[in-house]
């Protein structure tokens, strides 16, 4: 029994790490290493499949499999998409908690098959067994913990991928979406590597969960650093902001912002362009408060301030963007003239800086049908870009194209959206 104990608890502690980056995939890896698991000798002699007892039929059945596979394959599909990623960061703890319950008591044996041995199970957790708890006991101990643990870690994850949403939210910088394969590939491989190394795994899985408290503790502290004093009313401001959003008073030592859009020790290189450059990062152009809705014609959380209330407004943020778009087409061209390695660096800088500062304010539904109508010619335009010498002209053309679909998007939800407050 305390060997089956054992392998209760180290697979349910084992398994935060897997189950707090994907739900169904790491369920889905699961179910399959108990089905298929005993029939690789290498699998079934070195790791913990030989104390698995009682393994349910239910879980493991095709059924279950296809199922558990069918929504794995969605979870990795909608993790791909900014939009479906911004909801699940949202809600996807209460799933990914559940499911390692789940998956930790049927590891344990405890979930059966079989109703009548399930209730005798129960009712045997609150009876002494071999003067230790019984088996019941320690699978649900084990699966308390494991649902624990995971949701702890998918509150951090949230948090951090939110900053990095907040700051990026359609991904032009690609970092969520490399950080979306590799959570992937982990949720997969190391619910195998689990079975087979479960103190190893228990081992990278603490010190994922110390990694993550440090850099939650980091990224508190860099934003309150971040913070400044008001030289008239003394409350605490961003360094960046161009205004305090207590008194309105302007801040005399403007800092700029770094590529995510973060305040920096720096100062800011143009101080009468800060307004637009804090924009263009979807932060509020006074007080640099961060924006969240996906609106044109929007009032500041933090100073009231209303954003693009005047004609001048839009003028002045769209001149910005014009004055860098042959700067941008340049570098493309030059980035294109490398096949394949050029085409990734390219891609990312006009994206970030000509068509992130427009999408930021574009309604989701709306830019949907425009992003994947993009795509179709993109992936054109990839091939084209093998071409010797004529392959330059095809990331400045994705640039141009983007950036043209986006600015008249822009421009159109603004006109709706001043129409509808002088309705």
């Amino acid at each position: 029994m305390a060997s089956a104990s054992l392998s209760s608890v180290l697979t349910g502690m084992g398994s935060i790490g897997m189950f707090s980056s994907r739900a169904f995939v790491s369920a889905f890896a699961v179910a399959a290493v108990l089905k298929w698991g005993p029939e690789v000798d290498w699998i079934n002699d070195l790791g913990l499949l030989q104390r698995v007892t009682d393994t349910p039929t239910w879980f493991t059945h095709d059924i279950t499999l296809i199922v558990l596979g069918i929504l794995a394959a969605l979870e990795i599909v909608a993790t791909k998409s900014a939009e479906a990623r911004e909801l699940l960061n949202e809600v996807d703890g209460y799933l990914k908690t559940g499911s390692a319950f789940v998956s930790t008591l049927t590891v344990a044996g405890v979930l059966s098959a079989d109703d009548a041995a399930l209730l005798k199970q129960v009712a045997s957790a609150f009876e002494p067994v071999h003067a230790g708890l019984g088996d019941a006991a320690v699978g649900y101990l084990s699966a308390g913990l494991a649902a624990g643990g995971v949701w702890f870690a998918s509150v951090a994850r949230a948090r951090l991928l939110g900053l990095f949403i907040e700051a990026d939210p359609d991904d032009d910088t690609m970092i969520v979406g490399l950080l979306s394969w590799a959570e992937d590939l982990w949720a997969l491989f190391g619910t195998l590597l689990l079975f087979i190394f479960p103190l190893v795994m228990l081992g990278i899985t603490a010190t994922l969960l110390i990694f993550l408290w440090l850099l939650q503790l980091r990224a508190r502290r860099k934003e309150e650093q971040s913070k400044t004093p008001c030289t008239h009313c003394g409350d605490t401001m961003y360094r960046s902001a161009v205004r305090c959003p207590h008194c309105n008073t302007p801040n005399p030592a403007i800092h700029a912002l770094n590529w995510l859009g973060q305040s920096t020790t720096d100062p800011a290189p143009n101080p009468a362009q800060q307004p637009e450059l804090l924009t263009q990062k979807q932060r509020c152009p006074s007080c640099a408060t961060y924006l969240k809705p996906r609106k044109t014609r929007q009032a500041c959380p933090g100073c009231a301030y209303e954003l693009f209330k005047h004609p001048d407004d839009e003028k002045r943020y769209l001149a910005l963007l014009d004055g860098r778009l042959w700067f941008v087409l340049l570098i493309a061209g030059a980035l294109s003239l490398i096949p394949i390695i050029g085409l990734i660096p390219g891609v990312m800088l006009y994206r970030i800086k000509l068509v992130a500062p427009l999408r930021r304010y574009t309604s989701m539904t709306r830019t949907i049908p425009v992003r994947w109508g993009l795509r179709l010619v993109f992936f054109v335009l990839v091939w084209f870009q093998l071409t010797p010498g004529f392959g330059a002209l095809a990331v400045p053309l994705m640039a141009l194209m983007s950036y043209g679909a986006y600015r008249a998007m822009f421009q159109k939800q603004l006109e709706r959206e001043r129409a509808k407050d002088h309705a």
